[in-house]
């Protein structure tokens, strides 16, 4: 009897080794996490949304990247003694992309509505695959092109729950200019990830823009100190989790899949943030749950070829075995 029950333990012991080590299920994992980072985007809006009106945006943003780089720098000290020039390099050029897409998106939000700005900025979605072509070499397929498509639909919809206008103006103009720096934030991580230390790379470029946010703070009228109470339990979590965390992520994890496919699964973060909103009691119209679909059919109309994605998975783990 025993004998037969440590048997059944090795075959599914075998089971379970077998699928977490499937190809299709290393590719999904990498979409997964991506998912997550998403995710944790969508929730934080209405807590970054409170936080900003209670103090600075820029204020805000020099505690919530700097508690982020603190944190970062203890739990993962030993690594910083192997940090190298390329990694400071290419963290900095990616940090300027990470502050001046923050920076130009509040400022924004100061001239025109939430709404239009969430619209605007979620066009980084259209603008990743010609980046990402001109810069990294990589053609979009059919399936991506038409998954950008959707998704760039389902934006639109999601955007006029609230009456949106189509008129321009500098706010517009801010706002858009902010959607081109995280555009190039995407496609820079994606230039630069493989040949760096993910963990170095994201800690540099969320503390180049906590010394960013830092110094613009002076030049527009905030003091740094004195913020309230909750302001810093926001932060600390934002900094933590929606900073540290999913920079880490993106850093480590799109090294094993394009910009475009990162992108289009980034484009579920409205689809979580109105999630969110519903269950905090907002309404969501017929043209926004329409939004949502769209945007998730987006995602999956590029995610019908897993065994592409699980031949770069491989391509990358042969140059990085112990990455």
């Amino acid at each position: 009897m025993f004998g037969g029950m440590g048997a059944a333990r090795g075959q599914a012991r075998g089971w379970r080794s077998g699928f977490v080590g499937h190809p299709l299920w290393r590719a999904l994992r990498v979409d997964l996490l991506l998912m997550l980072v998403a995710l944790i985007w969508g929730s934080t809006f209405i807590v970054v949304q409170d936080s900003v009106s209670q103090t600075g945006p820029f204020t805000f943003l020099t505690i919530r990247f700097g508690i982020a780089t603190l944190g970062l720098a203890v739990v993962f000290r030993r690594r910083l003694a192997r940090l190298t020039r390329r990694e400071i390099s290419s963290g900095a050029i990616i940090g300027v992309f990470l502050f001046a897409g923050y920076a130009l998106q509040t400022l924004s939000l100061q001239l025109t509505t939430s709404s239009k700005v969430g619209f605007l900025t979620g066009l980084y979605v259209v603008m990743v695959p010609p980046l990402a072509l001109v810069l990294l070499g990589q053609r979009p397929g059919r399936r991506a092109v038409a998954g950008v498509v959707l998704a760039t639909l389902g934006l639109t919809l999601l955007s006029m729950r609230n009456n949106l206008d189509l008129a321009f103006g500098p706010g517009e103009a801010l706002a858009l200019g902010g959607a081109i720096c995280f555009a190039g934030h995407i496609v820079s991580i994606s230039k630069f990830a493989p040949q760096a230390d993910a963990i170095n790379l994201a800690l540099v470029q969320i503390a180049v823009t906590a010394g960013l946010s830092a110094l613009i703070a002076p030049l527009a009228g905030e003091p740094l100190a004195g913020p309230p109470p909750a302001v810093w339990g926001a932060a600390l979590f934002l900094g933590l989790i929606g900073t540290a965390f999913t920079l880490v992520v993106m850093n480590r994890v799109q090294q094993f899949t394009t910009s475009t496919r990162a992108t289009l699964i980034y484009a579920l973060e409205p689809v979580f943030a109105g999630i969110f909103g519903y269950l905090a009691g907002e309404t969501l119209s017929v043209p926004a749950w329409i939004g949502c679909g769209l945007i998730l059919a987006g995602m999956i109309s590029a995610e019908l070829r897993p065994g592409a994605v699980w031949r770069r998975y491989r391509e990358r783990r042969s140059l990085h075995p112990s990455a």
